[in-house]
């Protein structure tokens, strides 16, 4: 038990270094506005104070698994996505039961390939998904006794050992066109080992000397709504960098050599110290064939969420400092999240935990 503990305290020692290469601003009174050059199409007003989209999350189709729909899986899975759409501050949750119409229409589109939702708008975007597999195994592991020179008598006893396997799909679909804009596959997997208990008698590693052993689970809806959420966990990334919200350039500013960016969007966005980000600029260039006008985006930078976050707008610093030139007042930000450290050891963390 000792050991467990010490190795969730290294592990979790290991995400605040990992979290404290992010930059930080210092003497920030000291930091002079510098002059932005204006995109050549500027955002609107709207777009700079942008809502949130409203998303609703619908339960996925059990495919008529019995181990899914005993577990009740469709409704677990829904409710781990609506938690990242939540705590990352994605969009505004709408009730799935207030939502049966845009259900319906959602399966009458899959089943023609076609259609748009003709109801009152609810939200901006749908997810809904189906799960292809969901399995639970249990597996008996006869014990064993040896002899060790230095340790004496080891005795092993017999175990049970559980695991649950889910996999499927997320689509999400734009309102009311019901265009399916992105899909997601996503697979988990969970497993536990709990010994095999005594009705009487004993057990000597595989020995049985009277009595009856306990005969192991034939289910585990636990495990396997663990295994969900495992799945989605997976796919968590793919789902934040889709409804990550955009944020516009407003400021420069300049210190000692050191350049430092005001973007459009902070903590009630969601945004956090050391978040990546992309900027993209757009351009008007002439089609060579047609001649005529068109609008180009292109990626131009490339940087890191500073310290300095505040409700709704935040600094931000260029990792490349030959790219801070190209950047201009009204340029779009988006923030660019990937899997790294902090998450593989926070996973490792609660996987510990939970044995």
């Amino acid at each position: 038990m000792k050991l467990k503990y010490l190795l969730l305290l290294l592990l979790l020692s290991s995400c605040v270094i990992i979290g404290s290469c992010a930059p930080t601003i210092k003497n920030f009174d000291k930091y002079e506005k510098q002059f932005l050059t204006k995109s050549s199409l500027m955002p609107s007003k709207e777009n700079i104070e942008g809502k949130p989209p409203k998303i609703v999350v619908f339960a996925l189709d059990e495919n008529s698994n019995q181990v899914a729909t005993q577990a009740g899986l469709g409704n677990a899975i829904a409710n781990n996505v609506e938690n990242i759409v939540a705590q990352n501050r994605l969009g505004e949750l709408v009730d799935r039961n207030a939502s049966e119409k845009l259900k319906k229409e959602i399966a009458l589109s899959e089943m023609n390939k076609t259609g748009s939702y003709k109801g009152p708008k609810v939200a901006d975007f749908a997810i809904s998904g189906t799960i292809s597999n969901s399995g639970f195994t249990s597996k008996y592991s006869a014990g064993s006794v040896f002899y060790s020179p230095r340790t004496g008598l080891i005795t092993i006893p017999p175990s049970y050992n559980y695991s649950s396997d889910v996999s499927g799909n997320l689509k999400i679909y734009e309102l009311p066109s019901l265009t399916v804009v992105d899909a997601i596959e996503f697979s988990g997997r969970k497993s536990r080992t709990e010994s095999v208990k005594q009705d009487g008698g004993m057990a000597i590693g595989a020995i049985q000397i009277g009595g009856n052993k306990v005969t192991g689970s034939n289910r585990d809806d636990n495990l396997v709504r663990r295994a969900g959420e495992d799945a989605i966990d997976n796919i968590k990334i793919a789902i934040k960098n889709f409804f990550a919200k955009k944020g516009y350039i407003l400021e420069k500013r300049v210190f000692d050599g050191k350049t430092i960016f005001k973007i459009s969007i902070g903590s009630l966005d969601g945004i956090k110290h050391g978040d990546k980000f992309e900027v993209t600029s757009q351009y008007e260039v002439e089609n060579a064939i047609t001649n005529e006008s068109e609008v180009e985006t292109r990626v131009i930078g490339n940087g890191t969420v500073a310290d300095k976050i505040e409700p709704k707008v935040s600094w931000v610093v260029i990792d490349d400092e030959t790219q801070i030139e190209k950047i201009r007042l009204g340029d779009s930000v988006k923030i660019k999240y990937k899997k790294g450290s902090f998450d593989n050891v926070w996973k490792m963390t609660k996987s510990i935990a939970e044995q």
